[in-house]
């Protein structure tokens, strides 16, 4: 958001907000870090990005019930079903519609796709951060692969990744993927690189 405020990422941000109602993402999928992070270092833009038209619902992955919601329309939460009952009580007294799936340490993620089915959600944009698509990516779940390259070189040891998920022990477990188009993106040098996973 900083770097949209400046002026910097090449409109990427919103050049990828644009993409979900392309690609047909009939709702978003974020976890509860990314929120947790935006909101301590929220910046108010002069020009909003824009918001996705065939997203039907925001769905956030809060596997710890660490939220405490202020925003709740068209929210729908995904939770443990071992998490704390307070927590519950909070979605419950707030209307949200949430779904437990799993009573591990973290939630089945296999488990809270097919209640999201059942809900009615067909095509889903999974927007961040890096742990939620860590996750989902070690876990088989990821049919495409849609990047929005900015025109920044970033760097740094503590800056954040596409996927930041647990170490392959081998490459063979890589997730193989197949280019499906590449272009260019506005006029300002974002490049968008989709691709089918192959595994």
């Amino acid at each position: 958001m900083e770097w949209t405020e400046k002026g910097v990422d090449g409109d990427a941000n919103d050049l990828t907000h644009r993409l979900y109602d392309e690609l047909n993402c009939d709702s978003l999928v974020s976890g509860s870090e990314s929120l947790i992070v935006w909101s301590g270092d929220w910046v108010e833009l002069e020009n909003p990005i824009t918001e996705p038209k065939k997203s039907k619902a925001y769905i956030v992955f809060d596997g710890r019930g660490r939220m405490d919601w202020g925003q709740t329309d068209g929210l729908v939460v995904v939770t443990r079903e071992n998490v704390d009952t307070t927590y519950i009580d909070q979605l419950e007294s707030k209307n949200i519609t949430y779904v437990q799936a799993g009573s591990g340490e973290h939630i089945d993620l296999g488990k809270a796709l097919e209640m999201l089915y059942e809900f009615g959600f067909r095509r889903l944009g999974l927007s961040g951060g890096g742990s939620i698509n860590g996750a989902f990516l070690r876990e088989g779940l990821i049919d495409e692969i849609s990047i929005v390259l900015a025109p920044l070189a970033i760097g740094g040891k503590k800056t954040p990744t596409i996927f930041d998920c647990e170490d392959l022990s081998s490459l063979l477990e890589a997730t193989n993927l197949e280019l499906i188009e590449t272009k260019p993106l506005g006029d300002k040098g974002a490049v968008w690189l989709y691709y089918r996973t192959t595994k």
